[in-house]
C-alpha cells in the first residue's frame, strides 16, 4: 500500500542549498536521498501536534515508500537527525531500532518532528515551497528523485522579480555533489519536459553566453507552462544549446 501526501506542499528553508566554501550546507549533509525522505515523511504527518510536522511512521513504511533497503533508511534518518532536520521523539539511542541478532526492528513505531519547521502560512523569500504534486509529475515523467534538490536550487535562485535563475551548471554541480555533464543531461531532461525552461543569451560585457532559467513551480501551471515556453524548450534541444 502506497500513501499519499498529508499536505500539498511545505516549505522548507532555502539556506538548506545556500553555497558555502569552507563547509558543508544541510543538502550537502543529507544528499539527494536523505532530502526525499524527508519529503516522503509527510506523508505520515499528523495534524494539529504542538510541533509543526510531526510524523509517526517505521522503518518498514519508509522503506516501502522510498524503495531504499531497510539499513539506508536506518542511516539516512540519522543524516537527517545529525543536519537537525528532524528530531526523533520517541527514541533517545538508535540502537533501540536494532535486536539482539543485529536485524533493525522494521515495524517498532518512529514518532519524528521536523527540526527546522517553516510554518504553513509563511511564504517569506527565504523559503522554498514544495509542490508535491508536482514531484509525483516528475515521477510519472520518468524523473527520480535526483532531480528533487536541482529543482530545489534553481527555485531558490528564482525568488526574484523576473522569476528566473542564472546560476550556472557549474555552480549548480558544486552546490549539489553532481558531475557537471549529469546536471547538464539533467537540465535538458527537464527541457524536454516542459518542466523547465533555459533560454540563452549573449553576455553583454564579453563574447560569452549564459543561461535563464524558468522552473515550473506548480502541477496545475503545467499546462500554461508548457504552451508559454514550448517553442524555446524544443529549440534548446533541437540545438543543442546548452
Amino acid at each position: 500500500m502506497k500513501f499519499n501526501f498529508s499536505l500539498d506542499g511545505v516549505r522548507i528553508n532555502s539556506e538548506w542549498f545556500e553555497y558555502q566554501k569552507r563547509k558543508s550546507n544541510v543538502y550537502q549533509k543529507i544528499g539527494y536521498k536523505g532530502l526525499n525522505l524527508y519529503f516522503q515523511l509527510f506523508k505520515f504527518r499528523l495534524h494539529k501536534q504542538n510541533d509543526e510536522h510531526v510524523f509517526i511512521t517505521s522503518l518498514g513504511l519508509l522503506r516501502k515508500e522510498c524503495g531504499y533497503p531497510t539499513q539506508e533508511v536506518f542511516e539516512l534518518l540519522k543524516k537527517l537527525k545529525s543536519a537537525k532536520v528532524i528530531r526523533m521523539l520517541n527514541i533517545s539511542r538508535w540502537d533501540y531500532l536494532i535486536d539482539s541478532d543485529g536485524k533493525y526492528k522494521d515495524n517498532n513505531l518512529l514518532v519524528i518532528a521536523a527540526d527546522d519547521p517553516v510554518p504553513l502560512g509563511e511564504k517569506e523569500k527565504n523559503y522554498i515551497y514544495i509542490d508535491f504534486g508536482l514531484f509525483e509529475l516528475y515521477r510519472e515523467k520518468g524523473l527520480n528523485e535526483r532531480y528533487y534538490p536541482l529543482y530545489c536550487l534553481i527555485k531558490k535562485w528564482s525568488g526574484n522579480k523576473e522569476g528566473k535563475s542564472w546560476m550556472s551548471v557549474d555552480k549548480m554541480a558544486r552546490i549539489l555533489d553532481y558531475d557537471k555533464d549529469t546536471v547538464h543531461r539533467m537540465i535538458y531532461k527537464l527541457n524536454s519536459e516542459y518542466l523547465l525552461c533555459s533560454v540563452r543569451k549573449k553576455s553583454q560585457n564579453r563574447n560569452a553566453y549564459y543561461f535563464e532559467h524558468y522552473i515550473l513551480d506548480s502541477v496545475k501551471d503545467y499546462e500554461r507552462f508548457k504552451e508559454k515556453f514550448k517553442d524555446k524548450c524544443d529549440k534548446l534541444i533541437k540545438n543543442r544549446l546548452l
